[in-house]
């Protein structure tokens, strides 16, 4: 219609039979009421749109052209409304059809005796009404071309637009006969829908299903609806199938990725219980075996040297005196290696005694100062846990060595809770945490596998200039009932 039109007569007291012409002069389906919403003057659109004749709507009211199906607790839209100025609404022509119409008031001069209101009617078809709606249809992202449905308040449907009968293969009639829960798949195990007394104002509710087609293929969608002021609900309707081909794949990768992890390190976890055993008996046959006979040889060498001291020989006796030395460096270096191998004190003795000497004989290699507090005077763990928490140690110490410049190191071993906690923190230049991933630490990396083997956690915090603590927490499993005692 020509707005100018329209302006210039709100600034106006129109006559009667001006208003008239005004409805026959517009292209649209146009009609005029007073101010009482009475029907004055119908042009040939608005007849033909309704089937009414001109003549035959004078004198109704203007919501009697109104589709009950769009009335809220039984009171018609809010067309009489101060407030009301455009919308989309359905409305019903003589012959019982409803029309889905997007319906533009313009208020004429309604104080005056000959002013009223001018109703422009522009028929929708079904998609556009859905998509476009009441005030209250509105939804994110709405464009055409998407699947929207209209339910009743026990989730009845009350309408679908065409993409809605694409995706759920129904064509409309046959929706108009379904529930939500008929288009479920009968693998849903949860079924529910929230009930009206369950919404929020302006509330929007998502659900993701598994639906069945009409021909019976699954596909999954994801709901998103929303409960209008009368009590329907609106729904848009988004296919996510390849969404959730997508997610289950990739849940599927992630369990493998899981299984094979778990898998490796079962195999590293008996890689290292096969590397201990064998470090154990390397270290007994050169121990027994090599450092008996080191010592029978000694023995020799000693008597040979006191025999050869009547022959007052000094190259003699300086070759037996050096070939002795030799021997004694060689037994103490046997020795050391057997004992590094495999601390025969960590069997012997235990976990506390053993980093007790690595602690004394690090300091001695390194000259770095190391004060350790066990907390305890003997703790009985299983020879696994033991083995485990005395290679790391071992393996911190060594980076410490070579990497953080330290001049102190403090740890020590506490029982919480039959929670053993080892923590070794060092004095030196530290690090960058961010720098943690791309750096080849590892030292680092076999700490941690240590303590996931053994069912506990790794900890490591540094900063650069600070330091670096490490904390290794792991519940301990006793060789037998005795309870560790604490030093005072």
């Amino acid at each position: 219609m020509n707005t100018y039109v329209v302006i210039q007569m709100e600034n106006e007291i129109p006559a009667k039979t001006t208003n008239e012409l005004l409805v026959q002069h517009i292209s649209e389906a146009a009609l005029f009421t007073d101010a009482g919403f009475v029907i004055t003057a119908c042009n040939k659109a608005a007849a033909d749109l309704f089937q009414y004749g001109q003549q035959e709507v004078l004198g109704f009211d203007i919501t009697s052209l109104i589709s009950t199906y769009t009335a809220t607790n039984g009171q018609p839209l809010s067309i009489k409304h101060t407030a009301f100025i455009k919308g989309i609404t359905e409305y019903i022509n003589k012959a019982g059809k409803k029309i889905p119409v997007h319906i533009t008031r313009h208020a004429i001069a309604p104080y005056t005796p000959t002013g009223g209101y001018l109703f422009i009617y522009k028929p929708l078809d079904d998609d556009q009404a859905l998509l476009n709606g009441e005030e209250i249809f509105q939804w994110p992202n709405n464009r055409p071309g998407e699947a929207v449905m209209l339910f009743s308040k026990t989730y009845h449907c009350l309408d679908a637009n065409t993409n809605a009968c694409c995706l759920t293969g129904y064509n409309r009639h046959e929706l108009l006969n379904k529930l939500l829960k008929d288009l479920f798949h009968p693998d849903e195990a949860e079924r529910s829908l929230p009930e009206g007394t369950a919404w929020r104002p302006n509330e929007k509710i998502i659900l993701e299903k598994k639906m069945r087609a009409k021909d019976g293929s699954p596909w999954h969608a994801e709901l998103m609806l929303q409960q209008l002021a009368d009590g329907r609900i609106f729904s848009y309707i988004r296919d996510i199938t390849k969404q959730k081909k997508t997610e289950l794949a990739l849940m599927e990768a992630t369990r493998e990725f899981r299984k094979t992890t778990a898998q490796l390190r079962e195999l590293s976890d008996h890689l290292l219980d096969i590397r201990e055993a064998e470090r154990k008996n390397i270290a007994r046959e050169i121990h027994d075996e090599l450092g008996q006979q080191l010592t029978i040889l000694k023995m020799d060498i000693s008597w040979l040297h006191q025999k050869l001291q009547q022959y007052e020989d000094p190259a003699v006796l300086q070759k037996t005196g050096d070939t002795l030395q030799l021997l004694n460096e060689t037994i103490k270096t046997v020795r050391r290696i057997a004992t590094e191998l495999r601390p025969s004190m960590l069997d012997d003795l235990g976990l506390i005694e053993a980093i007790e000497w690595q602690s004394k004989e690090f300091e001695k290699r390194s000259g770095i100062r190391i004060t350790f507090e066990p907390g305890m005077a003997h703790l009985p763990v299983s020879n696994a846990i033991a083995t485990s928490l005395f290679r790391i140690y071992q393996e911190a110490l060594t980076n410490i060595a070579r990497h953080a410049k330290a001049k102190n190191v403090f740890s020590n071993m506490q029982l919480e809770n039959d929670q053993l906690i080892l923590t070794i923190k060092d004095d030196g230049i530290g690090f960058d945490m961010q720098t943690l991933g791309i750096k080849k630490t590892l030292g680092l990396l076999g700490m941690k596998e240590r303590t996931h083997m053994m069912g506990g956690r790794f900890e490591i915090n540094s900063k650069a200039g600070e330091g670096t603590t490490i904390v290794i927490t792991t519940s301990i499993l006793s060789d037998d009932t005795a309870t560790p005692q604490t030093d005072i």
